[in-house]
C-alpha cells in the first residue's frame, strides 16, 4: 500500500524526490510573471517619482528595447538569487512544492544561486535538458551543481559551507 492509498497526500510521496519538466515550468513561469510584475512596478515607481519632481503629465518611461530588456534581466536576476539563495524558493518554487538546492542537499550559496539565476534569464531554453536528462536536470542544474526536489518542509536546509 503507497502513501496516497493509506490517506496521505499525493505530494507525500514525492518528497525528496527531483522536480520533472512539468512542474518546474509551471514555477517558471510563474516566476517570469512576478518577475514581469517587479518590472512594471519599478516604472511605475520611476514615473511616480519624475512626476513627484517635475509634475504633470503622470506618464511611464519611455524605455527603448535595448533598455528595457537589460532592466527586466536585472530585476529577474535579483529575485531569482534572492528566493534561491533564501530559501531555495522563488514564488513559482513556493506554488509548486519545489526547492532548488546545492547537490549535496544543502542551501545555495548566494555566489551559486546567482550564476544559477544569469544562467536561467540568458538560457532559459536549458530547462528543456530535464526532459532527456534520467537525474532530470536542467543545463543549468548541470553546471552550477544545483538540483530541484518537490519539498513541502517550511524550514530551508542549512547553508552551503564556503
Amino acid at each position: 500500500m503507497n502513501e496516497v492509498t493509506r490517506g496521505g497526500s499525493p505530494g507525500a510521496a514525492l518528497q525528496g524526490h527531483r522536480a520533472g519538466f512539468a512542474s518546474r515550468l509551471v514555477a517558471d513561469v510563474v516566476d517570469f510573471g512576478v518577475a514581469w510584475l517587479l518590472w512594471l512596478s519599478v516604472l511605475m515607481l520611476g514615473a511616480t517619482a519624475r512626476y513627484v519632481i517635475s509634475g504633470p503629465p503622470f506618464d511611464f518611461p519611455d524605455l527603448k528595447p535595448l533598455q528595457s530588456g537589460p532592466l527586466f534581466s536585472v530585476i529577474a536576476i535579483a529575485y531569482l538569487t534572492a528566493g534561491w539563495a533564501g530559501t531555495g524558493r522563488t514564488v513559482g518554487k513556493q506554488l509548486t512544492g519545489l526547492r532548488a538546492l546545492h547537490r549535496t542537499g544543502n542551501r545555495l550559496s548566494t555566489p551559486r544561486a546567482l550564476l544559477r539565476a544569469v544562467l536561467y534569464v540568458l538560457f532559459p531554453a536549458g530547462l528543456l535538458w530535464v526532459l532527456i536528462s534520467r537525474g532530470n536536470y536542467s543545463v543549468q542544474d548541470l553546471l552550477v551543481r544545483t538540483v530541484v526536489i518537490y519539498d513541502w518542509r517550511y524550514h530551508a536546509p542549512p547553508e552551503e559551507p564556503p
